[in-house]
């Protein structure tokens, strides 16, 4: 068990820390491989995993349209789902749930900020979060440390009076760089991340003790 008590305050990803995501993408990615004729490439989730889309596009796809990659990506995901195919990560809800009582709560991605709200919102997980810091024009994304920092100063804490919980190599580089004690959500699909602070498998290993700290 991981006991994560002594934090004022908790900052999750949200692609695979939240939401399922990163498998629909990887879906997705896969298609677009096939409609540009490569009919036996799988995408595999540890390929895309805390990454954005331009920088994948232009990896995955080397000597291709760009955008019309990164278009058609986003139509197939989009329809993934509005067919109802975009899950929470197993856990998560009862999760926040609890510690939406006890601790400052603020979800810090790489994610398109509007695109973050919607999703946040669809689920009915909106008003669990004071914070929610999203990817901006203004802020370089993951591993970078600036969606961490506005994020620490969103919420009035320090560093080192919040941990952070990713699933991602990059997205783990991010918060250890702002300063953050950082736990990582491993996927059998990902690889862990060895500057992780420690690791875990399944929500219910995380202990957050009643406290008038948050």
């Amino acid at each position: 068990m991981v006991d994560l008590s002594r934090f004022r305050a908790v900052i999750l990803d949200f692609d695979g820390v939240i939401v399922d995501s990163e498998t629909l993408q990887a879906r997705a990615w896969t298609r677009v491989a096939r409609e540009v004729g490569e009919a036996r490439r799988q995408i595999k989730v540890h390929q895309i995993a805390g990454r954005i889309d331009c920088e994948l596009a232009a990896q995955l796809f080397p000597g291709r349209d760009r955008k019309w990659c990164i278009a058609r990506k986003g139509e197939l995901e989009a329809g993934m789902e509005a067919a109802g195919e975009l899950k929470l990560v197993r856990g998560v809800e009862g999760f926040l749930r609890q510690v939406a009582r006890r601790r400052l709560l603020a979800v810090c991605s790489s994610c398109e900020a509007k695109l973050l709200e919607r999703r946040l919102t669809d689920f009915g997980l909106r008003s669990a979060f004071p914070v929610v810091v999203g990817r901006v024009d203004d802020l370089r994304h993951k591993p970078a440390p600036d969606l961490y920092l506005r994020a620490l100063a969103q919420l009035g804490v320090t560093a080192d009076e919040a941990c952070a919980i990713e699933d991602s190599i990059t997205g783990v580089a991010a918060a250890k760089a702002a300063g953050i004690f950082t736990v990582q959500l491993a996927h059998p699909d990902l690889p862990r991340a060895a500057d992780a602070d420690t690791w875990i498998e399944r929500f219910d290993e995380i202990v957050i003790a009643s406290s008038e700290a948050g």
